[in-house]
């Protein structure tokens, strides 16, 4: 899978091309939280479900231990 190209027009909005369609398509909301302090991890991937990925790292970190 080939990775989208982002980028700004000039009033602002931020598009990708359609790989199907070649037409140039708003990715609303792209951008806004830049500002944001809100630290993402760079192993979660955006096109999945965000709360599995939190729970498989989760399960990962506190695993029970056996009682003797």
């Amino acid at each position: 899978m080939a990775k989208a190209e982002l980028r700004r027009e000039p009033t602002g909005r931020w598009v990708v091309r359609d790989s199907q369609s070649g037409r140039l398509v708003e990715v609303r909301g792209a951008d806004s939280m830049k500002a944001s302090k809100l630290p993402i991890k760079k192993s979660v991937d955006l096109t999945k479900p965000i709360a599995e990925q939190a729970f498989e790292v989760q399960t990962k970190l506190h695993k029970p231990s056996a009682k003797n």
